[in-house]
């Protein structure tokens, strides 16, 4: 054992010699430089392993935690909530309340809503949050137009020179307005249903007149049909899905259809939209694809159509509910989804009073006035 260890003592002795003639040597040869390039090297490769050693793993988590963020997304997200579609504290990460925003941003444009943004959409949601200067485009041609002063200059005489030229300068600023056209965004709110070419369901629309509600909608499908007074109720049954359609009429004509189809297993909420959008082109363009002359009517639904056609609904032949529903709105059209990511169910709700007014003034149906009680009587 003691022999071991001279051994290794008798070479750690011999290496450390032959460490120090070297580095005499090499001194002695002016490449003092060499020596203190080769120990700095060896230090600095020992501190860089050490490094690599202790901060790489944390170096590549921050890098992956960084690389979700994005400075468009956030753009985008900021953009977004100026228009008023909820994307939430711009975070620059695009989570499911961003694409909902967007989704509702593309229905208002008229546009697919994937929840992605293409380029012209992009472009779209900059021009419409991008504030207008008008001023500053007028003013900068009006300026360049010193250069017709030169000749006055030339002129000094004739005083009325200025008062011509301010003249002159007047009319170009009143022409250039016409330039500002792009006050075309504020189209979406011009939005308005075509009377003649109202939102149908499977063709029967509101203010039509229909004698036979029930049979048309057999010839499309429906089974289980009933007839209640004014009221019309209709079944599908299907796989995928099962749904209800309500027809109310008066004298014959409609003022009131809902439908409410219920998904057994959740649909692919692009799918669903991608249909509406086809089946409806302009209604699904409205904000919450709500469409009503009448405000207040409009906001007491929102969101709660189903509470429209309730009372009607149960009872079709109360005059007095059906008066108190043409006085509170007008008219209504929606189309409801259910889900976010997947379309649980759906209800669409399309309403006129006119006919619950023409009905009244023409004294038909639920206001009809009987004569018979009149006969009855005896004295």
């Amino acid at each position: 054992m003691q022999g071991n260890n001279m051994r290794k003592t008798t070479k750690l002795t011999s290496a450390l010699c032959l460490s120090l003639a070297i580095s005499a040597t090499s001194a002695r040869a002016g490449s003092e430089d060499f020596i203190f390039g080769l120990g700095a090297g060896i230090i600095g490769s020992a501190i860089v392993n050490g490094a690599k050693q202790n901060g790489s793993q944390p170096q590549r988590r921050t890098t992956t935690r960084r690389s979700n963020f994005s400075a468009e997304t956030q753009d985008i997200q900021m953009r977004l909530n100026m228009l008023g579609f909820d994307a939430g504290r711009p975070d620059g990460v695009s989570g499911r309340r961003t694409r909902q925003a967007i989704r509702h941003f593309q229905i208002s444009i008229g546009a697919y809503a994937s929840g992605k943004l293409d380029n012209r959409q992009i472009a779209k949601l900059y021009e419409l949050t991008t504030p207008q200067q008008p001023v500053t485009t007028v003013t900068t041609p009006v300026v360049a137009a010193p250069v017709v002063a030169a000749p006055v200059v030339v002129a000094p005489a004739a005083a009325v020179a200025p008062t011509q030229q301010i003249n002159i300068t007047v009319p170009a600023v009143a022409a250039t307005p016409a330039a500002s056209e792009p006050e075309a965004p504020a189209e979406p709110e011009r939005l308005a249903l075509d009377p003649a070419d109202l939102p149908a369901i499977h063709g029967l629309t509101v203010e039509r007149f229909e004698h036979d509600v029930m049979g048309l909608l057999k010839k499309v499908g429906y089974q289980n049909c009933a007839v209640d007074a004014t009221k019309t109720v209709c079944t599908l049954e299907k796989e995928s899905l099962s749904e209800t359609i309500s027809v109310l009429t008066q004298d014959e004509n409609i003022y009131g259809l809902q439908r409410e189809v219920s998904f057994k297993n959740p649909a692919p909420r692009a799918a669903i939209m991608g249909k509406l959008l086809k089946a409806y082109p302009t209604l699904s363009r409205f904000e919450n694809m709500t469409a009503s002359d009448d405000q207040t009517c409009r906001i007491t639904y929102l969101g709660n159509s189903g509470e429209l056609l309730k009372d009607a609904l149960a009872t079709p032949a109360y005059a007095e509910a059906l008066r108190q529903l043409a006085d509170n709105c007008s008219d209504y059209h929606s189309l409801e989804v259910f889900g976010e990511d997947t379309v649980s169910g759906l209800r669409f709700v399309f309403y006129s009073s006119q006919p619950i007014k023409d009905a009244i003034e023409n004294r038909k149906g639920a206001f009809q006035i009987s004569s018979k009680s009149a006969q009855d009587l005896t004295f």
